[in-house]
């Protein structure tokens, strides 16, 4: 069997992807069906309705359901004009987006949302609020903007050393592998400043965190051609605040990877401040790594 035969028959999974007939949401499905093309996988198409407000009017609720499956064929022929080549499958499930998020995460290789933040647009489900899907999910999540995404080039992962960098470093250089990108490895660092005073710290200190970065980055590297042997790697050190740094290098990536610190309970909920930053001001198909899940293509 060969390289390519044996990352193909990694994809045993279904890429998931949320519709809802915004104009967030058709920007995530043209991509997410990209991705599909690519690295040879099935697609299922969802739609959430939450059916709650008419729980105790039977007529209203099957003609929501009757709506929502007219939106969710006409998602399905459009994507299907796009990736004619792509298996579809389409789920209209009733419930609240989170809940529904959450458990269509359990079945997916890779679920794919719309953001367009402070959305204001009605019935939009899943073009709003991908902070908070992405936080409850058990897969990767990929938010996708709504700009532009042409001449795009690089996969792009930002890694601090810890177990939930190297997780996302593993998946980006797999992606990397199959969407024929070089992998550009990025850590960003800084000296926060002390606090009430004037004093700095000093130039030896500061250049034992560089080489500590820089250390961080060559092991990254390391890491990453073992993974995929035939992958093109870059390493880029940026001396900025994490978020703003990570942002700033991937503004013109075909994808950026970060990982997301695994919780439990309900600080599953929440997203890392950094990731979170990341969505806030994402600058590119952003997919989220957690460190409690399976991630890997």
């Amino acid at each position: 069997m060969t390289v390519r035969s044996r990352r193909q028959a990694r994809m045993t999974k279904k890429i998931v992807i949320g519709v809802d007939g915004s104009e967030p949401a058709r920007a995530a499905l043209r991509w997410g069906v990209g991705f599909a093309e690519r690295t040879k996988s099935d697609v299922e198409l969802f739609y959430v309705i939450d059916l709650t407000p008419f729980s105790d009017t039977p007529v209203f609720e099957s003609e929501a359901l009757a709506e929502g499956q007219k939106m969710l064929d006409q998602e399905l022929a459009y994507a299907k004009s796009i990736a004619p080549g792509v298996t579809f499958t389409t789920n209209l499930a009733p419930g609240t987006p989170t809940a529904v998020f959450e458990d269509e995460s359990k079945g997916a290789e890779l679920v794919v949302v719309g953001t367009h933040k402070g959305s204001k647009l009605p019935n939009v489900i899943f073009g709003s609020k991908p902070i908070r899907l992405a936080a409850s999910a058990h897969s990767p999540v990929a938010v996708v903007p709504t700009y532009d995404l042409g001449e795009r080039h690089d996969v792009v992962v930002a890694v601090d050393g810890s177990e939930t960098a190297n997780k996302a470093l593993d998946y980006a250089a797999r992606a990397a592998a199959l969407l024929g990108e070089r992998l550009r490895i990025v850590a960003a660092w800084t000296i926060p400043a002390l606090p009430a005073t004037d004093v700095a710290w000093s130039a030896q200190i500061i250049e034992e965190v560089r080489n500590e970065t820089r250390a961080v980055l060559q092991g990254a590297k390391e890491l990453a051609a073992k993974t995929e042997p035939g992958i093109e790697i870059e390493t880029q050190l940026v001396e900025a605040e994490p978020v703003r740094g990570i942002v700033e290098a991937a503004k013109d990536a075909a994808l950026l990877v970060v990982g997301n610190r695994g919780r439990k309970g309900l600080t599953r909920l929440f997203l890392g401040s950094v990731s979170h930053g990341v969505l806030n001001n994402i600058p590119a198909p952003v997919i989220i790594i957690r460190a409690d899940e399976q991630a890997g293509l």
